[in-house]
């Protein structure tokens, strides 16, 4: 990715050099660009024959120091649980009451049996100790929409818009009307099966839905995973990974 940024940036310095050169700009101006241009190409070679790997190596964890749970306080806690199950993909869950639309961004989603096609989400409380919007539709009408949008800047700003607080729908704080976002890359149609509480006192509810239908790119399913949005760590979204890779094959054997 980087080498490919590397050259479209000389391409763009060469064209630039010769409108320059063409309209009779300023010597010292064309001097800048070509100074630009050669030292990009000198990066450009470095980067090639490898000699600035160790530039793109990033720093190594290892588990090494035990902590007990119990002692950290809420949001040490939070941000540990966070950081290790990371990234996970974000979902845009659509549900309705009424007329009413709404929409919630939700990363405590999981997909826990493929036949029957079965998903589990976690929905908790609001800061205010109150069921979310998102649970009483679901117990309402028990249908709702899991959508997953592309790996955007557009699709983050709408996902982060959509945890906003307000009275009327979240739709309305989006350029769209919904009821599926633009940005969806695959949406899952879902009904609600099961209404679970959490053990040891969790104030979160745990609901299996079953995936009925999906709205998809086409018919035939990708070889890997889509390109979607997902939340790393506590508040940041970011693309999936798509840096490297590794086809695992043995638990087919």
């Amino acid at each position: 990715m980087i080498i490919d940024f590397l050259k479209k940036c000389i391409d763009y310095a060469d064209s630039s050099i010769e409108r320059k050169k063409k309209r009779g700009d300023d010597e010292e101006i064309i001097s800048e660009w070509n100074a630009y241009r050669n030292y990009t190409q000198y990066a450009l070679e470095e980067i090639e024959k490898g000699d600035l790997d160790h530039w793109f190596t990033r720093p190594e964890s290892k588990a090494e120091m035990e902590i007990d749970m119990e002692k950290l306080d809420h949001a040490n806690r939070s941000q540990w649980l966070a950081a290790a199950a990371s990234p996970r993909p974000l979902a845009l869950v659509s549900t309705r009451n009424g007329e009413r639309e709404n929409l919630a961004p939700i990363t405590s989603i999981s997909v826990v049996s493929n036949s029957p096609p079965l998903v589990i989400m976690s929905l908790s409380q609001n800061r205010d100790g109150d069921k979310r919007d998102t649970y009483h539709n679901l117990k309402e009408n028990g249908v709702c929409e899991l959508q997953f949008l592309a790996a955007s800047q557009k699709s983050a700003i709408d996902a982060d818009l959509a945890g906003k607080s307000i009275e009327g729908s979240e739709w309305e704080l989006l350029d769209s009307d919904g009821p599926i976002h633009p940005l969806a890359v695959v949406v899952m149609r879902c009904r609600l099966i099961e209404d679970n509480p959490l053990p040891e006192g969790a104030v979160a509810r745990l609901l299996t839905l079953r995936v009925e239908s999906m709205v998809v790119p086409s018919y035939l399913p990708p070889e890997e995973g889509l390109s979607i949005l997902c939340q790393h760590g506590m508040d940041r979204l970011t693309p999936s990974p798509q840096d490297w890779g590794h086809i695992a094959t043995h638990h087919r054997s």
